[in-house]
């Protein structure tokens, strides 16, 4: 009997025969525990920006930051299990989701975009603006990581 698990893109081959990767235990597995050192430095570098631009940093926005970017990749795993792959719109939808619930609810502002542009078009909804500028940010990651659509 073979106890050794050797994978490939799609399957885990182990001693009883071929079983699909993608929403298998071993995927989830990966997929929580995988980003976890990547977002605490992640996290660290970006505080260090904040400092060096002269902002206050605090553990709390070292927090903040490494615990976001550890929340936009897992939110991917379970699109990854339905899709049986890793893709760039994957990693658009979970930053637009996420974008629109932290800006929503207060935890975060919108980078890049002049508050006027609400007073100026006041049909548009900031949690709205807050996906799209977090979704594209998104899509900028998977594509510096080189993903597929």
């Amino acid at each position: 009997s073979q106890t050794a698990v050797t994978l490939s893109p799609k399957t885990i081959t182990m001693g009883w025969g071929q079983h699909p990767y993608w929403g298998s235990s071993l995927h989830y597995q990966q997929c929580l525990t995988g980003p976890v050192v990547p977002s605490i430095m992640t996290g660290g570098v970006f505080s260090a920006i904040d400092a060096f631009s002269g902002h206050r940093v605090t553990m709390r926005s070292v927090g903040m930051y490494a615990g976001g970017i550890y929340v936009y990749n897992i939110v991917q795993c379970p699109m990854e299990a339905i899709h049986g792959r890793q893709s760039a719109i994957h990693n658009v939808t979970a930053g637009a989701l996420l974008g629109y619930i932290a800006v929503s609810s207060g935890a975060l502002g919108i980078p890049f975009v002049d508050q006027t542009l609400f007073w100026r078009h006041p049909r548009l909804s900031p949690p709205i603006v807050g996906a799209g500028v977090y979704g594209t940010m998104g899509g900028l990651f998977a594509a510096l990581g080189g993903k597929r659509l």
